[in-house]
Formats: structure tokens, sequence, C-alpha cells
């Protein structure tokens, strides 16, 4: 971007995953003279304080100062949010995902699959082989021969 070109965003958020991001980057583009439109904050457009110099710069820093802030207090909620989730599915025992469907007590497909991989793993044949022969992630093949040993 240049000077006098117009960046037009969605949300104050795209600009940094907290305030102080948020804060360095406005002040980048403001610095290159470059405005900004937020969509969703139609107070924050550096358009419409440019007659009023000094006070429409500090109107358009204190509403970014407030913004800013809110973003990261939501940014926080969600990460906490989250956090205690992983912590009751981890007391639930759901944390690490569902069941496995490739184990010794499988059935029908999924044991001639199992069976087919471990037959292969004793074979000592590359997991990238197995993985082309048999068609399942690489992942599961490492969690089968994990659970081999």
């Amino acid at each position: 971007m240049r000077f006098g070109d117009v960046l037009v965003v969605h949300d104050l958020s795209r600009f940094g995953r907290n305030k102080q991001e948020i804060k360095e980057e406005w002040e980048k583009l403001v610095e290159d003279e470059i405005d900004i439109v937020v969509l969703n904050m139609p107070i924050l457009d550096t358009r419409k304080y440019k007659e009023l110099e000094g006070i429409g710069q500090l109107v358009s820093d204190l509403v970014l100062m407030l913004l800013s802030w809110m973003v990261d207090e939501e940014r926080e909620r969600i990460k906490t949010a989250q956090r205690e989730g992983i912590e009751i599915a981890k007391k639930e025992g759901k944390f690490r995902g569902g069941e496995k469907k490739y184990h010794a007590g499988a059935t029908g497909k999924d044991k001639v699959i199992y069976d087919r991989v471990v037959q292969l793993l004793k074979e000592e044949m590359s997991v990238m082989d197995i993985h082309r022969e048999v068609g399942i992630s690489r992942n599961t093949i490492y969690a089968i021969k994990r659970r081999l040993t």
C-alpha cells in the first residue's frame, strides 16, 4: 500500500491478535498516510477526521484504543472458554478424540485393514508404502505402530 490508498477491513481484529499488535499495525498505516476503514465499526474511518486535524486524531486514537481493548478482551474470553472446555473434556476422557477405528477388537472391514497394517509393519514395510497400499493415513499407521510396541 502507498500514500493515499484506503485499506478496508471487515473487523479490527484483522490487524493483530492483541491490542498491542493492533495499535502497532494501525500506527504504521497512519504514519504512511494510508486511510483505514473498519466496516463493522464505522466510527473507525480515518477519512472522516482529516479536516479536524488534532481533534480528529485524538478521537480516532481514543476509539482505536477502546475498540482494540475490546478485541483483546474478547480473544481472552474465547481462550478461557476453550481452556475450560478442554479441561472438562479431559475429565470426561474425550480430549484425545473419539474411539479408534482400526484396533485389535475392530470388526468387519476395519479389522481386515487393521490386520493388514499389522502384518505389513511386522514385515518392516515403510509407513509410506503401507499408506499407499491400504489407503489409511500415515498418522493412523503410526498410532497402530505405537500401540504394538
